[in-house]
């Protein structure tokens, strides 16, 4: 008897991640396409109340990793998270295939240092043959020429009002996580004061230099007295990340630790931040507890575990 032979197969996304739907979303200020995927939480269809709105950058990578997960968190017996609506941001067609180039031209702050550790990283790629000569300096040209604004201009002027025409949306409850280059455009974001995120999470932030616009723009705040209540924050680095062999994640935890430091010292009026170190993972693998860490922190229905993380300001001690 002969064995069934298998046959190839091409699912529809519905078919896979059940209450995800994807879009296209072209964008003037960018000059590019995205690829736009919409996960609306379990029940949604049987409810009217508006309910918050996440946007997760990366989606290539992460709405597989992510959607999935805050899913199911919404759905845990004894710690459930307050359920939300996720939009995640990634790329369609050639970008798609190229998504480590572009996303440098839309993740990375305008005006950041140029990361020679990237260069340094990346190089063992090319001789190796996974990474070809023009990609490489594809990778790095972005790099030099990033437009973190006008992706965040995107964000905020095309793609949410679309969000909010279509689905139940609290316009005072408004998230945006980042994980990596992700991370460091969070930052940008909450360093520059945008007024529409009430929540961010920035994990792993590839913040690589001491001179990062992250920094500059925060500085600048606190120099001017700036008193607009800061979104609530939670950041989050791997473990493994401080003491790793690749120089680029060494230098990205010691300015972690610098943005930490930065923050505790001279909080911007009103800041209400936590941080949590993931155990046992790298800054490849960090993404799914980084990412559980966030909503845990910023979602939760009945409070996270204070055991695993560092808040500021600080709880005051019952007498």
């Amino acid at each position: 008897m002969t064995a069934p032979a298998l046959e190839a197969w091409q699912p529809e996304l519905r078919e896979v991640i059940a209450t995800t739907r994807s879009f296209t979303l072209r964008s003037e200020i960018v000059g590019g396409a995205f690829a736009v995927w919409v996960t609306v939480p379990p029940g949604y269809g049987a409810g009217d109340a508006a309910l918050p709105v996440l946007y997760v950058a990366d989606g290539n990578t992460q709405l597989a990793i992510t959607a999935p997960t805050g899913s199911l968190m919404m759905m845990h017996e004894t710690s459930p998270i307050r359920p939300f609506i996720q939009v995640t941001i990634g790329y369609l067609g050639d970008d798609a295939r190229n998504f480590l180039k572009v996303r440098n031209r839309d993740l990375v702050p305008p005006g950041e240092p140029f990361p020679h550790q990237m260069a340094a990283h990346l190089r063992p790629r090319v001789e190796r043959g996974t990474l070809s000569e023009e990609q490489y300096a594809a990778i790095l040209a972005d790099l030099s020429h990033s437009a973190g604004d006008r992706f965040l201009a995107f964000i905020e002027r095309e793609l949410h009002p679309r969000i909010a025409e279509r689905w139940r949306v609290d316009a005072d409850d408004v998230g945006l996580f980042g994980y990596s280059y992700g991370g460091l455009f969070a930052m940008y974001v909450f360093a520059t004061a945008s007024p529409l995120f009430t929540v961010i999470g920035a994990s792993s932030p590839g913040i690589l230099s001491a001179q990062s616009e992250v920094f500059q723009r925060y500085d600048r705040r606190i120099a001017e007295g700036d008193s607009m209540l800061p979104p609530r924050l939670h950041l989050t680095i791997n473990d493994s990340e401080t003491s790793s062999e690749f120089a680029l994640y060494r230098d990205l935890s010691h300015n972690y630790l610098a943005l930490v430091d930065r923050i505790r010292r001279t909080p911007l009026p009103g800041l209400r931040a936590t941080a949590e170190v993931i155990r046992g993972e790298t800054h490849g693998t960090g993404i799914v507890d980084a990412y559980r860490s966030f909503v845990r922190s910023c979602y939760t229905v009945r409070g996270h575990d204070p055991r695993t993380e560092l808040a500021w300001p600080a709880e005051p001690h019952p007498n």
